[in-house]
């Protein structure tokens, strides 16, 4: 078995130099017939770099002929192939755009958005390209509904819109966390607008209460009055949607109770 195995390795090592000189003569060969025999081959094998190689070099030659439609499909593949989800996906949308009735058309255009989805960042950082590879993958659905990739296209929009929304949780919340309970209000009202599905609806719902009451211990006194009757109405607009089940229902009512205390001081501060 070893002896096998030897002799293997001893033939991929002295076939190597044989392929990378085929590769070189392809490369300065003006057989174009050849190279783009040559292409395809490597493009069978996976081996997305020399093929896309190749294709590269040969999509001019053959532009405006019956072979560009698949040359642009085979070098967009290759780059695909290759992680180069950019280079891809623009190659993917010029193919679509180019073909539109072409027998890759609706492939190309998913292949598109995907690379889209692919490009977008973790939810720390920019999301400029999670928004346009939702609009990408809403575009797909909408030329082709009743498409195969259309069970797909609805799962990475899910992903996509669940990152956007724990981002924009992960931003409100850190506004409560620092004690700007303003602007927590804000943002976390805007998160349940925004992403009516959020993962971490309860929590959010519960934390305007409290920001409503913490808001309003750390008020002056002239505004003390209005803020806890807002801690109150957020409280029974929490009461509305959950039940004592809630985790948070107690601690919702606990505040309740306190800014319904804090509204009696005042009125009797007044008397």
């Amino acid at each position: 078995m070893k002896h096998i195995i030897l002799i293997i390795s001893v033939v991929g090592i002295l076939l190597m130099p044989a392929c990378r000189s085929k590769f070189q003569k392809a490369l300065k060969s003006p057989d174009n017939k050849q190279k783009l025999e040559l292409a395809e081959y490597y493009y069978k094998k996976k081996d997305f770099y020399r093929a896309q190689v190749l294709f590269e070099q040969l999509e001019e030659v053959y532009s405006g002929t019956s072979m560009a439609e698949k040359i642009l499909y085979y070098n967009a593949q290759c780059n695909y192939g290759l992680k180069s989800y950019q280079i891809a996906g623009f190659q993917f949308k010029t193919y679509y755009e180019s073909y539109p009735t072409g027998m890759f058309a609706e492939e190309c255009l998913y292949l598109n958005a995907y690379c889209s989805y692919l490009e977008s960042q973790e939810y720390e950082l920019d999301q400029t390209d999670t928004y346009k590879a939702i609009e990408t993958l809403k575009l797909f659905i909408n030329v082709y509904p009743e498409s195969k990739f259309i069970s797909e296209c609805n799962v990475l929009i899910d992903r996509l819109r669940y990152k956007l929304s724990f981002k924009a949780y992960k931003t409100a919340k850190l506004y409560f966390d620092i004690g700007e309970y303003k602007s927590s209000i804000v943002a976390l009202k805007n998160v349940g607008r925004d992403f009516p599905e959020v993962a971490q609806k309860e929590e959010i719902d519960f934390l305007v209460v409290k920001s409503y009451y913490l808001l309003a211990v750390r008020s002056i006194p002239e505004k003390q009055q209005q803020r806890f009757n807002e801690t109150i109405e957020a409280f029974n607009e929490f009461a509305e949607l959950y039940t004592e089940s809630s985790k948070y229902f107690n601690d919702a009512k606990t505040i309740k109770t306190k800014a319904e205390q804090a509204l009696k001081k005042i009125e009797n501060n007044k008397s």
